[in-house]
């Protein structure tokens, strides 16, 4: 099932029973909102879902923070789950306040708040890349278990804007490191290669893949989440892999090329089109 909301869902964010609560979204940079299967709708804070929206039998529902986050005597003092709380605004702006208290004190970690920024950073057609979800993962419900591939989160789906020499438009599976020691053993980049070498040479992994991309920009760039100039995209019908590595000193950045160098090796060993490299400076210089 595609990454796919309804018309109706769209319209209770733009203008019906999610209006106020999508203002509160968008109003807050930590915060993203994601287009999932089943008709939902994830809010995600530090790459944890703090919230989610849906309809069943013609009802909308929200979900609100997992009870793992806390026990009941800790528990976000709105009910979110009452639709009358999403009518002001002030008892939402408390939810989400109170929610990402929790899950920042559940899940500390850097690279959470860095894959935030890439995201809000590149939210526009007039970018070169253009971030369209995150925690992007193959579905593989309906498949033999002989036939299935081993599972994966992708952190970051991205698009190029400008078309390649076949005047195709790339789609990047982006995989996010920070700091050394994210780069090595189950998770580390080879890992990962291995782990996008799966989802590329599978041919329904690459269809779903083009199909929810689609879905999700259109309905994105409705929804007011994507800006710039409306751009007409002709997907290649393979992804590529693109690692984003964000370095705090010079030591880390050679250390990152270094690293890089064995993922180029294991791609060209596995006839994979080049990994492509984006290494950001987490150093902040004064000006």
């Amino acid at each position: 099932m595609a990454r796919k909301l309804s018309q109706e869902h769209i319209d209770a964010y733009l203008n019906g029973i999610f209006k106020n609560l999508f203002r509160a979204i968008k109003e807050d940079p930590e915060l993203s909102l994601e287009i999932r299967r089943n008709n939902e709708a994830m809010v995600y804070y530090r790459k944890d879902k703090i919230l989610t929206t849906g309809i069943k039998n013609k009802q909308f529902y929200i979900k609100m923070l997992d009870k793992q986050y806390y026990k009941d005597k800790n528990a976000p003092s709105i009910n979110i789950e009452d639709l009358n709380n999403i009518k002001p605004i002030v008892p939402i702006r408390k939810y989400f306040k109170e929610a990402k208290d929790l899950v920042y004190k559940n899940k500390i970690g850097r690279e959470f708040e860095t894959q935030q920024n890439i995201t809000l950073g590149n939210s526009s057609f007039d970018n070169r890349y253009l971030t369209v979800d995150m925690e992007w993962q193959f579905s593989q419900a309906g498949i033999q278990s002989e036939e299935r591939i081993p599972k994966t989160k992708i952190d970051l789906i991205m698009v190029d804007t400008k078309a390649n020499a076949e005047g195709l438009n790339d789609i990047y599976l982006a995989e996010l490191k920070v700091g050394l020691g994210a780069i090595d053993g189950k998770s580390g980049i080879l890992d990962h290669t291995n782990k996008i070498y799966e989802i590329i040479n599978n041919n329904r992994a690459c269809n779903d893949l083009i199909e929810d991309v689609k879905n999700i920009i259109n309905q994105k760039e409705e929804l007011g989440l994507i800006g710039g100039k409306h751009k007409d995209f002709n997907y290649a019908l393979r992804p590529k892999m693109m690692f984003i590595l964000a370095y705090r000193n010079e030591i880390e950045k050679q250390v990152f090329e270094t690293e890089f160098e064995k993922v180029k090796c294991r791609a060209n060993e596995l006839n994979m089109a080049e990994p492509m490299l984006i290494l950001h400076n987490m150093m902040i210089e004064l000006k």
